[in-house]
């Protein structure tokens, strides 16, 4: 997801961030999209089981009113997926995105995605001290383009999630104004400066 949004939006301006800084930006869209979505597409990437246990109970509830919610996971067994519950994608040991956390948005009045893929070497290193490099973007085309990849990805992986095809992803949003692009670079540099902070 974050090679492919690189190579598709070049416009969008990688960071090294914190563990700490990305759950809260994580928890940022998390929150918004449970207030004001209507009927989002979902995806999050959570690496590691244990992480997925974590926000189990915010992904449930995002889930109750998403058209659908899929996460992805190192996962022993997938749970069976229900209408209006979480989907549950077990990742292969071998796969890319094991070392990638990843936040999809996809709803008409609210896009937002984020996807962070882990530095190299990092594996003595205490779970809270884990840097990535993130990209982010409130972009509808860029969203709905990560929306797309993700939807391929579960396909791939999970070839049995969905039971029809999500029409939401085959429509095409305008672009993204001069104003949003201004405003996410601001952004950009603001949590840039609290990472060093802390």
């Amino acid at each position: 997801m974050y090679a492919e949004l690189r190579r598709r939006h070049p416009e969008l301006i990688p960071q090294r961030l914190s563990k700490a800084t990305l759950v809260a930006l994580s928890h940022a869209i998390e929150d918004e999209c449970c207030a004001r979505a209507e009927e989002p597409v979902l995806f999050g990437g959570f690496q590691r089981a244990m992480f997925l246990e974590q926000a189990r109970a915010r992904w449930t509830e995002l889930a109750r009113t998403a058209r659908a919610a899929v996460v992805f996971a190192a996962l022993a067994e997938p749970s069976l997926s229900r209408p209006g519950a979480l989907t549950e994608v077990a990742l292969p040991r071998e796969a890319p995105l094991n070392r990638e956390w990843l936040l999809v948005c996809d709803a008409d009045d609210l896009p937002a995605c984020m996807a962070a893929v882990e530095r190299p070497g990092q594996d003595t290193t205490r779970d809270a001290q884990r840097r990535f490099d993130v990209v982010w973007t409130v972009d509808a085309q860029a969203v709905r383009h990560a929306g797309r990849v993700a939807t391929a990805l579960a396909d791939e992986y999970r070839p049995d999630w969905r039971a029809s095809r999500l029409p939401l992803l085959a429509d095409e949003p305008p672009p993204a104004s001069a104003d949003l692009h201004r405003a996410s670079q601001l952004l950009n540099r603001m949590m840039g400066y609290l990472d060093a902070s802390h």
